[in-house]
């Protein structure tokens, strides 16, 4: 859905990176086998980490084998299997999230956006609703949590904390998934979805701060007075006033998300999860702010 939540490829152990490839292409062919092959062109690192969590903390056997895809039609790539129902859900919360990501783009400004989403709407809504049967709760909350994002920006909230408040619900919703049916691991993985969903919103904005301010469009770290000015570009200033803040927020943001993470056994994901908690998602941040300050619309999450 965005592509924030990812590893620290520089710091993962060879067996790590492997085991993280592995889990992605898992995912990947989950997607297909589920719900088709046009999904799996949107698949996102995020849906990676969850399906990544999700075998960790439910214990679930994992196996690999070798595979040829479209992206990889030479050399064969490894590719998770696993004992439970791990990488299905991970499949089912992406076509629900990427539906209503679609829906939000189509009311979007941007022409791209809306062009992208208008092509692909037709072509998921038989796969939502195949994924929303399975999964009522997550996508009912989705669907509200989406109208309150478009309530939201309709008003123009300048407030980080209630712009972000949507995409932290959704990710809540995400994530108590994963405690089952005990109320109390529910609201800790709720919880640890929470302050995750407010990661990736505080990324997203920061990212996007050029661009919406070249499309004259909603971002909570852009000020009213700043579209007073004539320029084509985001002053500096405002940029350093806009990381400043994205900042601030973020790094409370991650405290809270770490003294959530301690109470959550990710079993043999360990690891990898460690890596991506700890020091994937400070590297992404760092690197969106450096796209912020540059004052291009060339944006972290078009890196894949």
């Amino acid at each position: 859905m965005f592509g924030y939540v990812r590893p620290f490829t520089p710091y993962l152990r060879v067996y790590e990176n492997e085991l993280y490839k592995a889990v992605y292409c898992g995912l990947c062919r989950e997607l297909k086998n589920s719900y088709g092959h046009i999904p799996t062109l949107l698949l996102s690192y995020d849906l990676a980490f969850l399906a990544a969590l999700e075998i960790g903390v439910k214990h679930e056997t994992v196996s690999a084998d070798s595979v040829r895809c479209p992206v990889h039609p030479i050399r064969k790539t490894r590719c998770l299997k696993c004992s439970g129902d791990s990488l299905h859900y991970s499949a089912s919360a992406e076509i629900i999230l990427v539906y209503h990501k679609l829906k939000d783009d189509l009311a979007d400004k941007g022409i791209k956006r809306k062009i992208r989403a208008a092509a692909l709407i037709p072509l998921f809504y038989g796969k939502y609703k195949k994924a929303a049967s399975e999964y009522p709760a997550l996508a009912d909350s989705v669907e509200l949590a989406m109208k309150r994002q478009r309530i939201t920006e309709r008003k123009k909230v300048r407030s980080l904390d209630r712009a972000a408040e949507p995409t932290a619900a959704i990710m809540n919703a995400v994530f108590r998934e994963l405690g089952g049916c005990d109320p109390d691991k529910r609201e800790l993985f709720g919880r640890f979805g929470y302050m995750l969903g407010r990661y990736v919103y505080i990324c997203d904005a920061l990212d996007d701060i050029n661009e919406d301010y070249a499309l004259k469009g909603y971002n909570p770290l852009i000020p009213y007075d700043a579209y007073k000015d004539k320029s084509p570009k985001l002053s500096r200033e405002y940029r350093l006033k806009a990381v400043a803040k994205a900042q601030n927020s973020l790094m409370l943001t991650l405290g809270a998300l770490a003294e959530v993470y301690v109470n959550i056994d990710a079993g043999d994901m360990r690891p990898l999860i460690d890596n991506i908690v700890y020091l994937g998602l400070k590297d992404t941040f760092s690197k969106v702010r450096s796209f912020a300050l540059d004052g291009k619309r060339k944006r972290m999450k078009n890196e894949r």
